[in-house]
Parts: structure tokens; sequence; C-alpha cells
């Protein structure tokens, strides 16, 4: 063997591969997936409500449902809709592959999440784990750009900001009396038994 084969002075430079951020490949950081959750999450309620007024289903001006819901989605809208949540899963499935990656878990642990309770567990896990330092069997940690770190962080606001104010709302209702008790709910809903 020559010297100069096993030497990295030498040898060729290994092309690095461009990280595509919307194939399974490689790693995702947790404020990377954050971010990428969150931008997925935006464009795909755009892309939504863009083919709900260019079909005509939903209007603007009296913020009503068209009457022939059931009859639009059975045409045109209705593929599209389709092409929008099956995009909109393929995504939500690269995004917790990569995550996963990150963790040094397998993909296929994805299936985890068909098993109700454990995927409370599994969302946790790849929520609150630490991934991989350094190189793992998936390849090198993948730097997070700054609009992920952005997104990443305007998400986790507004989720704490939106549980806030969900509580609030609720303990009002039950501070004012226009929300029952739950024991109240069950009698008077019982009562004609």
């Amino acid at each position: 063997m020559n010297p100069q084969d096993s030497s990295p002075f030498f040898s060729r430079p290994q092309p690095v591969k461009a990280d595509n951020p919307l194939s399974p490949e490689g790693r995702f950081g947790r404020l990377s997936s954050i971010g990428w959750y969150g931008f997925v999450h935006l464009i795909t309620f755009f892309a939504t409500i863009a083919l709900s007024l260019t079909m005509g289903l939903f209007n603007l001006n009296t913020l009503s449902v068209d009457n022939q819901f059931v009859n639009t989605l059975t045409g045109i809208t209705g593929l599209g809709f389709v092409v929008i949540l099956v995009l909109y899963i393929y995504f939500l499935i690269v995004i917790t592959v990569r995550r996963l990656h990150d963790l040094n878990r397998t993909g296929w642990l994805i299936l985890l999440f068909l098993v109700p309770l454990l995927n409370i567990f599994m969302g946790l896990y790849l929520l609150l784990g630490s991934g991989t330092k350094g190189i793992n069997n998936y390849g090198l940690p993948r730097e997070t750009p700054v609009w992920e770190k952005i997104l990443a962080w305007l998400m986790i606001i507004i989720t704490v900001l939106s549980f806030l104010a969900s509580g609030s709302i609720v303990s009002y209702m039950f501070g004012a009396g226009e929300l029952e008790m739950p024991q109240e709910v069950i009698q008077k809903g019982t009562q004609y038994f």
C-alpha cells in the first residue's frame, strides 16, 4: 500500500453531499424539527385555505362553508385536499425520521406512533431527547439555520401562550358559572333515563 493512499493530504476530497431537508436522509436536531413541523403546518394551512377559496368552498364575505360541501369534496376539490393531505403526511414522516436519526435510532420506530398511549411517550421522546453529539450511524449533525431557530421559538411561544389562554378561558367560564362541573353535566344528561 502506498503511503499516499492512506494520507488525507494526498487523497481526493470527498464530495460533500448537499443536505436536502425534504429527504429522509440525514439528521434534524430539536430546533430544526420543531421549525420544520411549524413550517409544514403553516404551508398546509394556507394551501387548504387557498384551495377552499379558489374552489368556492369557503366564502370570505359570509364566513361560511358552501352548503354543497359533500358534493364539492367528491370532485376536483376533494382530489386537491387528498394531494395536500398526502404531501402533509409525507413531510411529517420525513421530519420525524430525520429526528429519530439524530437520536441514533432507526426511522422504523415511527411505527410506534400507531400504538395508542405509546405515541404520547414517543412524541415526548422526540421533543425532549438529546441528539447524538458528533457523528452517529446517520452522519454528522446538521447545523440549524437561523430561520429554523426563529420559527421553532415562535412555535414554542405560540404553543405555550395557547395553553395559557385556553386554561384561563376555561377557568373564567368555571368562575362565571357558564361552565358546569362534570358531575352536574352527567347528572343532567342522565336524568331522562
